[in-house]
């Protein structure tokens, strides 16, 4: 009696969180609608460049539904679960962190590793194997001297690889967090951080299409009721602040893809402690324009590669200037 009580309440935080995040797919499938449709009651000349230009209208309603389609596949994809990764590889028997086994593993690297952990939360985490080799794998990723409470998630006790960030409203770890989009109700991480990409870059092409046909059917000289010019300017300039919305978001994550970063390291690299000691002007995990492209647009190959935190000597090469030499051996690519 006592275990399902106590389940209770995650059962109802969870389906909480699944109608919330259901609530919110619903209502910005509605305002497409909404937006969309009001095209064509606005304008009135509509019937007649469907017949007279087929093809236009074909072209924009098959950017809705791609739009869409693009919203909901990205809405349901993972983001990447760092306990999703340690159970695909059969190799990684640890699941959460037990302290005591890590300061044991770690102590010839660094001698300082403390164990807050208490009896009963050691035995309550001691589902890791002694042949696991997931606190070592983990433990060689990052800079020497580090300690095993920067590395350890405080809520899922899970140890975490660079780059790593516990979602609260996902209650999980993410791989490359990025950010948790309320508006697709998940987490962006390294899994899907280049289908959110597409996401906005055809939402943004959407509303520009959009923003377009209410321009051209206020133009119209022709007589129409007084209200549908009422609607359509204020609708207009709703699309229009959506629009510079959308266009400086995927200006953004543009530049974060192509210089192999996320949201987060980008609003709190000062608190990453890996990360304070970088100079501003340096990317870290940059492997040059074409590899981060090609990281970046095939999550699928490595969506559970982990990256090491760089070298003081790779960071130091890697604020150096580059010279005509290194433009020409493709050393920034």
């Amino acid at each position: 009696m006592a275990s399902s009580s106590a389940a209770e309440p995650g059962t109802r935080l969870s389906d909480r969180t699944r109608r919330s995040s259901l609530g919110l797919r619903v209502m910005v499938f509605l305002m497409h609608v909404v937006f969309v449709g009001a095209v064509f009651i606005l304008d009135p000349t509509v019937d007649r460049r469907i017949h007279e230009e087929p093809w236009y209208i074909g072209v924009y309603g098959m950017l809705v539904l791609l739009t869409l389609v693009q919203y909901f596949y990205t809405a349901g994809s993972s983001p990447g679960y760092v306990i999703d990764m340690m159970r695909a590889d059969s190799t990684m028997h640890a699941t959460f962190v037990n302290t005591a086994a890590l300061s044991k593993q770690s102590s010839s690297r660094n001698a300082s590793i403390n164990s807050p952990t208490s009896r009963a939360q050691l035995q309550k985490l001691s589902v890791m194997t002694a042949t696991s080799s997931w606190p070592q794998l983990v433990m060689d990723l990052y800079p020497l001297g580090s300690s095993s409470r920067d590395w350890t998630c405080t809520y899922c006790r899970i140890i975490q690889p660079p780059r790593t960030r516990h979602c609260h409203d996902c209650d999980k770890c993410v791989l490359q967090f990025d950010h948790h989009c309320i508006w697709l109700g998940t987490c962006i991480g390294k899994k899907n951080h280049c289908r959110f990409w597409w996401y906005i870059f055809e939402e943004t092409v959407l509303c520009i299409w959009t923003v377009a046909l209410y321009i051209e059917s206020l133009r119209l000289s022709i007589d129409k009721a007084w209200w549908k010019d009422f609607v359509g300017v204020i609708m207009l300039a709703v699309l229009i602040f959506i629009l510079i919305f959308l266009l400086l978001l995927w200006l953004f994550h543009s530049y974060i893809a192509l210089t192999n970063q996320t949201t987060y390291e980008v609003a709190r690299r000062k608190r990453i402690f890996y990360l304070r000691g970088v100079p501003d002007r340096v990317h870290p995990f940059s492997k040059g324009l074409i590899r981060n492209i090609y990281d970046f647009c095939s999550p699928s190959q490595n969506g559970f590669a982990l990256e090491a935190v760089p070298s003081l000597e790779e960071l130091e090469a890697s604020a150096t200037r580059y010279t005509c030499r290194d433009i020409i051996c493709c050393r920034c690519c």
